[in-house]
């Protein structure tokens, strides 16, 4: 009995060690650690980026055209032999770029007609996700326009302007008022119709089209945003310079206009010129000189009924002191000054070109 017992206490540890041991009860490794601050979690592991262009920052984060701006991140790759030049968008419209670009820097220009939107790196068909930029107008280009351009009166009273000659003492004719080219500047506020510009939108924008990441464009690829909802009419106002004109600025013209693009506006409209015309007293005055002296000179060169109505020249070179039969004499025909301002008005017809001074004087940069 105690032998049996003797055996089965020493066959015990063998059999123990026998019993299978599945692989969930067997103890697992524990993943080393590294000792962090007290007070800190472990760091997770960072997630990959180098699938496209990340865009960390635009400074400065709002401008106007021709801007320069720096954006900085990653994935932009860098100028070299057989290197993806990258392209810059400000709300879908392209930008230009320097050629030293580097894989975390690009230095753009704001790009003219842009507006306030994303900020966006394409590099091959891959896009970086929008960072926001505020494009500031010196004006807004939407509403208000300024105009300069050429024109003329077509249609209006026949009137001939005068001027003092000082060294012959009589009425002199200018060629204000004569039908001639004329230069424009002024302003055009754009209204807010669309009708009769859907035909131009099409032309130059277009339907919308998508890009390689999905994202609807305003317009066609390669139209321009300039015309998305294009607005074709406008009311101006311009002041009209004559350089070859006896008077620089020879007043106003105020009316309408179509956009046919935004480079081109056909005007039309009702203008103002101011005239020096003899006043109405001088007028009568010279026709009873006229009447009483017909065959004195030089009163025997003009028609009295032609002076009394004002009619066009008919006070080219009429003397301002009064003639006899002996000469000239030192008395005037009439005490006050012999000519007024009056105002006439015409039909009027020109061309408009745009101009955006903010881009105009600023100075080039990004090329």
């Amino acid at each position: 009995m105690r032998l049996s017992g003797i055996i089965a206490a020493s066959l015990l540890p063998l059999a123990l060690c026998s019993i299978p041991i599945s692989a969930q009860d067997a103890p697992q490794p524990q993943p080393k650690t590294e000792p962090q601050p007290s007070g800190e979690k472990p760091k997770a592991a960072a997630s990959d980026t180098t699938s496209g262009p990340v865009i960390d920052n635009v400074k400065p984060s709002s401008g106007d055209a021709g801007v320069p701006v720096i954006i900085t991140g990653k994935g932009f790759g860098s100028p070299g032999i057989g290197s993806v030049r990258p392209k810059v968008t400000f709300s879908g419209k392209d930008a230009k770029i320097g050629d030293d670009w580097t894989d975390t820097t690009i230095t753009a220009v704001v790009p003219p007609g842009a507006m306030s939107g994303d900020v966006v790196v394409t590099v091959g068909d891959k896009l970086s996700k929008g960072q926001p930029f505020t494009v500031k107008a010196e004006y807004d280009q939407s509403a208000f326009e300024v105009v300069t351009g050429v024109g003329a009166e077509v249609a209006g009273e026949e009137v001939t302007s005068y001027k003092v000659d000082t060294t012959n003492n009589a009425l002199s004719q200018t060629n204000v008022g004569r039908k001639t080219v004329e230069i424009l500047l002024g302003g055009g506020f754009i209204l807010p119709w669309h009708r009769g510009g859907h035909w131009i939108e099409k032309s130059y924008c277009g339907t919308p089209s998508s890009n390689p990441a999905g994202q609807e464009s305003p317009c066609r690829q390669g139209g321009d945003v300039a015309y998305k909802n294009y607005r074709p009419w406008e009311t101006f106002l311009s002041i009209r310079f004559a350089p070859a004109s006896d008077q620089t600025i020879n007043g106003f013209v105020v009316g309408g206009g179509y956009r046919i693009t935004k480079y081109f506006t056909l005007l039309a409209g009702y203008a103002v010129t101011p005239f020096n015309e003899p006043t109405h007293g001088f007028r009568v005055v010279a026709s009873q000189t006229v009447a009483a002296n017909p065959t004195i000179s030089p009163y025997n060169h003009f028609n009295a009924d032609d002076l009394l109505h004002n009619r066009p020249g008919a006070f080219d070179g009429f003397p301002l002191f009064l003639y006899n039969a002996s000469g000239v004499t030192t008395t005037k025909i009439f005490p006050t000054s012999p000519v007024v301002v009056h105002y006439h008005s015409g039909i009027y017809f020109g061309i408009g070109i745009p101009v955006n001074f903010t881009t105009l004087f600023k100075p080039s940069a990004g090329k």
